[in-house]
């Protein structure tokens, strides 16, 4: 009997090992075939997020990089998807469109083919403007999230087609080869493996929508943002909400664009760092790419850095112009490892701050035109008429003087008949820099029109103003006689209270004043008459008065 049961055992495993080796013949390459598809479905799902996410990051933050990325990417999602769409159609039931008729997956992806060559036709052989993609970006991204659902919805039926295969497999393998303990154990791991991924899944896409929520909240705050202040506050609130635990600082150009100035900082950066940063010692700016600051010995880092601070720091362009630095700073062992992980949403907020500096520098500078004069970057009659009562109002409400002088350059149309309006343009800007070597910061000096300039002293009583004018007089002719072109200017000076009554007096009367000086032989000054008796002051007194106010 024992050799029987042998004999037995010894057929039923040789006959275990025929129908194993023909199961394996026959499942295996159909279950290698389930596989590779899965992977290339899966490969397809990356390509089409990626195109999503570009032209997502193009709509929020104008990045003409995140648009060729999507553009791009036409030629890899026709290769990758195309192949598959028989079978997805096969495979995915078929929706029911606006107007009724059935929408395949082939439909939606020939949807978007057309997409991407509108939009290529709308930018005319080059990259289209935001204004061009406004009108395609919302269908464009419905269409890829369709194609998505589709996809996925093919992903998952082929799971389950192959998962149902493996599960036939595993059971013919667990009766020939006894490991049913070891297959249950596997099963079980790998399904709560399988549900932490997908719990994660969820998470990340949770979170990856409300950071998108967030950085759109932030881009419409900032276009109501009326200045540097209001920027920085949105900055700041913005970044405590995405980037808990981190602290950061934003460096501005200054006006000659030669240092970055603090402009606001907050958490680890509030206390210690740097007031000013030379670009020229900034890698980040240097390379215009982000930068992170490791602290380790063989880190290549910025000299502004202080020591032990692990920092990522991102230059903020717009428009092809850099406008400043966006600095976020990590504490701890695992620094590096967690700006990594928050680098794409860091350099999502620097895109929108960009584009917000870029906006206050060029509302800036429309100021600067209205309220400038562009030949002698003097104030403009405007700006003159819009500071005057403001000068005037605090002057009375303090009970101090206000003075003004009207200046007019003598003989200066013979000027431009004899050297050219060049040299006379030359002569404009002498003129503008010798009255602005004589004055202080608080002095308001403005071209009144053609070659008359007008000048505001607040806090300045007559005489005082009086040996301004003066100064003045000799400062120019001193520079225009050194130019080669000697040329003198008469002055008028008027004062509240001690000439006129307020401010609807004060221009005409020193206007007046320059006039007096014209008919008694200019390169002089004149001062409007006197209101009411006033003591006069002593050579002295007048001396002293002038060099207190020229200090």
């Amino acid at each position: 009997m024992l050799p029987s049961l042998i004999i037995g055992l010894i057929a039923l495993v040789a006959i275990g090992s025929v129908v194993h080796t023909s199961f394996d013949r026959i499942m295996g390459p159909r279950l290698n075939n389930y596989r590779s598809q899965l992977a290339k479905l899966h490969h397809v799902q990356m390509v089409l997020s990626d195109a999503q996410g570009a032209l997502l990051g193009y709509a929020i933050s104008g990045r003409l990089e995140r648009l060729e990325e999507f553009l791009s990417d036409k030629k890899v999602v026709g290769e990758e998807i195309r192949p598959f769409l028989p079978q997805i159609d096969k495979l995915v039931s078929t929706r029911s469109g606006a107007n009724g008729e059935s929408v395949l997956a082939s439909h939606d992806f020939d949807d978007l083919q057309a997409d991407w060559e509108k939009l290529v036709r709308l930018g005319g052989g080059n990259l289209p403007t935001q204004a061009d993609i406004a009108p395609l970006t919302i269908a464009t991204l419905k269409l890829l999230d369709r194609l998505r659902s589709d996809i996925g919805n093919s992903v998952d039926q082929l799971a389950t087609v192959t998962a149902q295969n493996d599960e036939f497999s595993d059971t013919e393998n667990r009766l020939l080869a006894d490991i049913n303990i070891g297959c249950a154990v596997f099963a079980i791991i790998a399904m709560m493996y399988a549900f932490r991924s997908i719990l994660r899944a969820l998470d990340s896409g949770l979170e990856a929508k409300q950071q998108v929520d967030q950085l759109f909240l932030m881009t419409d705050m900032l276009q109501s943002a009326a200045g540097r202040d209001d920027t920085n506050e949105v900055l700041r609130s913005t970044s405590a909400t995405l980037m808990p635990g981190f602290g950061g600082a934003l460096y501005v150009f200054n006006n000659s664009r030669d240092r970055l100035d603090l402009s606001t900082n907050w958490g680890d950066l509030a206390v210690g760092g740097a007031d000013h940063i030379d670009p020229n010692f900034c890698w980040a700016l240097k390379r215009g790419k982000s930068h992170l600051n490791q602290t380790e010995e063989w880190a290549l880092r910025c000299n502004h850095v202080a020591p032990g601070q692990t920092t990522l720091e991102i230059p903020m362009a717009a428009r092809g112009q850099l406008y400043g630095l966006l600095v976020i700073a990590a504490a701890g062992g695992d620094a590096t490892a967690r700006l990594a992980e928050i680098r794409p949403v860091a350099t999502a907020i620097g895109d929108a701050m960009s584009l917000a500096l870029s906006s206050i520098d060029l509302r800036e500078r429309l100021r600067n035109l209205a309220l400038r004069d562009g030949l002698t970057n003097l104030y403009n009659r405007r700006f003159l008429e819009e500071i005057l009562e403001r000068l005037c109002t605090d002057a009375e409400r303090r009970k101090a003087s206000v003075s003004a002088i009207m200046l007019d350059l003598d003989h200066f149309k013979l000027v431009n008949d004899q050297y050219g309006h060049a040299a006379g343009d030359t002569v404009l800007r002498d003129v503008a820099a010798g009255i602005l070597s004589c004055l202080r910061s608080l002095d308001v000096a403005c071209r009144y029109g053609g070659e008359e300039f007008a000048i505001i002293l607040p806090d300045c009583s007559l005489a005082n103003a009086t040996a301004k004018a003066e100064q003045i007089r000799s400062r120019i002719n001193e520079r225009t006689t050194a130019s080669g072109l000697a040329i003198t200017v008469s002055l008028g000076v008027a004062s509240i209270p001690e000439t006129c009554g307020g401010q609807l007096e004060l221009i005409p009367e020193a206007d007046a004043a320059l006039y007096a000086a014209k008919q008694q032989g200019r390169d002089r000054v004149v001062v409007a008459p006197m209101r009411t008796p006033v003591r006069s002051l002593s050579l002295v007194e007048t001396t002293s008065a002038a060099q207190t106010d020229r200090s």
